[in-house]
């Protein structure tokens, strides 16, 4: 399996969703921020990232990754990486 490219996926994958969540941080708070970047967030990653970069996907495909694995291991690495956080905040404040 090719780390590399999985890893810039998952940089560009979460660059529409860190900016939406950063947003609803400021506006909302930080435990909603996080919140929305495990969750929702995710939705608005792949429908920026299908809008703007939809033909690197073929690139991936080569690859051997599919759609449905890159986004689903992106969720698992988000929530291992902003899971833990998110816990120790709702437990703390």
């Amino acid at each position: 399996m090719n780390q590399r490219a999985f890893w810039k996926y998952y940089r560009d994958f979460n660059f529409y969703n860190l900016v939406f969540s950063a947003l609803n941080a400021i506006y909302f708070g930080v435990i909603s921020g996080l919140f929305v970047f495990l969750s929702f967030g995710m939705l608005i990653g792949y429908l920026g990232y299908r809008y703007f970069r939809s033909n690197e996907y073929y690139l991936y495909y080569n690859l051997g990754f599919t759609k449905a694995f890159l986004i689903k291991k992106v969720w698992l690495c988000n929530l291992i990486f902003v899971g833990p956080v998110l816990l120790i905040l709702l437990l703390f404040l």
